[in-house]
């Protein structure tokens, strides 16, 4: 068995550490080396301890998580920070990104996605649950469009296909076949096929449905 992830739980109810200390404990690749009740007693047993991950609470009386994370982060604790919380506030989930979070974890989560968090945030991945992850997306357009950046629709932009391909990409849509296709523009099967090769390169898939997807959600939007 490889090493052990070793995981550090900070949260001021007691009950809450308990089972999430228990959670971890029964899993074979992973332990709790430390726990705290509030930011001051945390900065000091994370020096100590030397975890790989840190599970903060972002609400405590004292130093609330950000606060601790910071000052963690300024000590230069080598660990990476997930916060679990049972808030999805935008600006919790931002300030916690911007301050160098690798994760954001709801307390309503399930158990096994909890756990995969703490493993990718160990491997040096982001994790953040599907809640969080759309507010990060939604604060991330706002930007682009603040700044006057196209939104990602746009770089599958519909302009850069031709008229042609426009024409069979709507036959697709439709359900026709490349024969159906073919008759209907009196083009042969593999001309059909050049083109659909042409679009898939165009849009760096080599799915049709995706191509479908994107394009359907830009003709609505327009």
């Amino acid at each position: 068995m490889g090493k052990k992830i070793k995981v550090f739980l900070v949260d001021d109810h007691e009950i809450f550490r308990d089972g999430v200390k228990q959670l971890i404990t029964n899993e074979s690749d992973m332990e709790v080396t430390g726990t705290a009740s509030d930011g001051e007693e945390a900065i000091a047993a994370i020096q100590e301890a030397k975890p790989d991950v840190v599970i903060m609470d972002i609400r405590m009386p004292g130093l609330n998580g950000l606060e601790t994370s910071q000052n963690i982060i300024k000590s230069g604790s080598n660990v990476n920070i997930i916060f679990f919380s049972l808030y999805d506030r935008e600006d919790y989930v931002i300030s916690a990104l911007e301050m160098g979070a690798h994760g954001y974890i709801l307390k309503d989560t399930s158990n096994k996605i909890f756990l995969n968090g703490i493993r990718a945030v160990a491997n040096g991945q982001f994790f953040f649950t599907g809640e969080v992850s759309d507010i990060l997306v939604k604060k991330y357009r706002e930007l682009k469009q603040e700044k006057g950046i196209p939104d990602v629709h746009q770089s599958f932009s519909l302009p850069s296909l031709s008229k042609r391909e426009l024409e069979i990409l709507n036959m697709i849509r439709i359900g026709k076949t490349n024969k159906e296709i073919a008759e209907a523009f009196g083009l042969s099967v593999r001309t059909i096929e050049t083109h659909r090769l042409n679009m898939l390169r165009k849009f760096k898939t080599s799915n049709l449905d995706e191509i479908l997807k994107v394009t359907e959600k830009y003709n609505d939007e327009d």
